[in-house]
């Protein structure tokens, strides 16, 4: 199958809606998808949302999920958090979205209990 193959969906994907999702979005849905979980050390310490990004930082001699700290970058400024609900309030990624889903998913990697 190739990627032009439309038997799958019947329509040829959109590739201008399917570069405006976040890399981030992308790699959590593909590895969802094909059932690989990494490892703590194989996520990265910032998501992008496409219009936010969030970094996640541990205070020198702390340790997960204690010293956690989340900052939010958006257009209208900078705002550090110390919960990912905290977090998830302010950027409003709703569950069943795809930023939603993978920023969840992001969450638990730092703090197993986030979901």
């Amino acid at each position: 199958m190739s990627i032009d193959d439309t038997s799958v969906t019947g329509t040829q994907p959109s590739w201008r809606q399917l570069s405006v999702i976040p890399e981030s979005v992308l790699k959590a849905s593909v590895l969802k998808a094909v059932g690989v979980t990494p490892t703590a050390a194989g996520v990265s310490r910032t998501f992008d949302g496409g219009t936010f990004q969030v970094y996640a930082t541990v205070a020198p001699g702390m340790h997960l999920p204690d010293g956690i700290r989340y900052t939010v970058y958006r257009d209208g400024g900078t705002t550090s958090f110390d919960t990912h609900k905290e977090v998830l309030r302010v950027v409003k990624a709703s569950p069943g979205t795809p930023t939603g889903d993978a920023i969840r998913t992001w969450f638990t990697f730092f703090a197993p209990s986030a979901t």
